[in-house]
């Protein structure tokens, strides 16, 4: 079974704050040298990091790190994934070691693998307070997850550190050299024991991050 991990795309849909531009969705004008229609849309506003997207961390470190074009197929496609099923998170709550530590799942991550964390947050997706309510890590518990040495880190809420209560992790977590892969939805229909997680982000050059379609096998 498959399972499409990635969130919709759609005109106004939650954002980043300004100077990150608002996604908007219209149709191609008629193209006058075509006689008949053309079904075609323009996105004003696509940025690197708009909806579900894979990141590296040259997102940070710049030229000190890798774009993401140079990122191999093997570390993206069938990657082994475990599902870490935490309650449901709800306005601004942050994920804690307990919490972790509550998830048989996380007792069994082995080197190298994804680990894809779910709040039960990813329902929220259409929601207008999608992302302002996020939920975050602990600077404690993103410290426990990158101890694991995963390959790709993901969740299915949208801001891992909280702006008004700074847990300055990305340091540590980007010099770990982990991929990003958030947010994803449907988490919550996946079983602990995981599958394969296929991440597949747009091929342009000289970026750290790009929009993807990510599915899980299981």
């Amino acid at each position: 079974m498959k399972i499409d991990l990635t969130g919709t795309l759609y005109s106004g849909m939650w954002n980043y704050e300004p100077p990150f531009p608002a996604l908007g969705i219209r149709p191609l004008p008629p193209v006058p040298w075509v006689d008949g229609y053309v079904g075609c849309e323009i996105f004003d506003g696509l940025h690197s990091q708009t909806g579900t997207y894979l990141e590296t961390p040259a997102h940070v470190l710049g030229d000190a790190s890798y774009p993401l074009i140079d990122v191999s197929l093997d570390r993206i496609c069938d990657v082994p994934a475990v599902v870490l099923h935490l309650p449901f998170l709800g306005e601004n709550m942050a994920v804690t070691p307990a919490l972790l530590k509550e998830c048989d799942a996380f007792h069994r991550i082995q080197p190298g693998e994804a680990v894809l964390v779910s709040c039960d947050y990813g329902r929220k997706w259409f929601d207008a307070d999608y992302l302002s309510a996020s939920p975050y890590f602990t600077r404690a518990a993103m410290l426990q997850l990158i101890a694991k040495r995963p390959s790709i880190l993901s969740s299915d809420f949208p801001r891992w550190d909280n702006l008004a209560n700074p847990q300055s992790f990305f340091g540590d977590f980007y010099a770990a050299d982990i991929l990003m892969l958030a947010p994803v939805i449907n988490l919550e229909s996946c079983p602990a024991m995981g599958g394969r997680l296929t991440a597949l982000p747009l091929k342009a050059e000289k970026t750290s991050c790009a929009p993807c379609r990510a599915i899980l096998t299981v």
